[in-house]
């Protein structure tokens, strides 16, 4: 088996200029020595939520009236059921569990890390050579180099090189720690070296309104969770970014698709998928009465 993952950037500190491209095209990930395509071999696949206690704005803390977390979490898989595909995401629930990759269980897993594990002591029996993930013992984002943090959400997938088969895919959230209740969530390292002191901050409300400025902040705007979710199911379902900031072979037409790989505070055009993006997922999954 062999393990592939993508995620998405903050686009504020991730930057290139578009160059000469074809036309949005969608592109499935494969694997680098075989260059079979990822893909679901049942048409219907279950996905589960850790019921981990997370640091939540308060667009996205639950209440009485409901889990806006939750919420956008299957709103987020539902995003991806088209007609003209043979494939079924179903909410299998929520379970007790933070962990996810090689290491995980076989469950489908959407995880909500809290802050850097960077910030673990050196002296964990975790942060040891050879040792389990500190992510999976303390529910923190692995940053290995400073450069990690500038990921805002990460989904790992398990497949056979050898068909393309995914046997299980988790998604982990890069979220807030829940400290620094004071300080702004952005970077305080030289751009394009490391990303906020805590974690990004979600929200969840999809009306724009003011960016948010600190931490904990209510009635603002920041990283949206619905739109960063709705870009790792893509990946989840085994569609890769149509291009690569590094490369700068991004266009603008890339830009309004939902596996574009970077996203800015206030952004919610991935919650919707573009005509490109409906078309991988069509093409990955056809109808069998489908003669195309």
């Amino acid at each position: 088996m062999s393990l592939a993952s993508g995620g998405l950037r903050l686009a504020a500190v991730l930057s290139a200029a578009a160059l000469a491209w074809p036309a949005a095209a969608y592109l499935r990930s494969t694997d680098r020595d075989t260059g079979k395509a990822l893909y679901w071999s049942t048409p219907v696949v279950p996905y589960v939520v850790s019921d981990a206690p997370a640091a939540q704005s308060p667009t996205c803390a639950a209440s009485t009236a409901g889990d806006p977390t939750l919420d956008a979490v299957r709103l987020a898989f539902s995003a991806w059921r088209q007609d003209c595909a043979d494939l079924e995401l179903v909410f299998a629930g929520q379970i007790d569990e933070i962990r996810a990759g090689l290491l995980g269980t076989p469950e489908n897993l959407v995880v909500f890390r809290q802050g850097w594990c960077s910030a673990i002591p050196q002296a964990e029996a975790c942060m040891q050579s050879g040792a389990p993930d500190c992510g999976n013992v303390y529910d923190c984002f692995e940053d290995h180099a400073p450069a990690d943090q500038l990921i805002v959400a990460l989904t790992s997938v398990l497949y056979d090189p050898d068909t393309g088969r995914i046997v299980n895919a988790d998604i982990e959230v890069n979220g807030w720690d829940g400290l620094g209740a004071s300080q702004p969530p952005v970077s305080v390292s030289p751009v394009g070296q490391a990303g906020p002191p805590h974690g990004w901050y979600f929200t969840c409300d999809a009306q724009f309104m003011s960016l948010c400025t600190t931490y904990g902040q209510a009635g603002c705007t920041y990283i949206d969770l619905q739109n960063t979710l709705t870009h790792e199911v893509g990946h989840f379902i085994g569609l890769a970014h149509p291009c690569e900031l590094s490369l700068g072979n991004c266009t603008a037409e890339m830009q309004k698709t939902t596996m574009y790989p970077a996203t800015t505070p206030g952004d919610i055009q991935k919650r919707t998928l573009s005509p490109d993006d409906v078309a991988g997922v069509c093409a990955t999954y056809p109808l069998a009465r489908d003669p195309g």
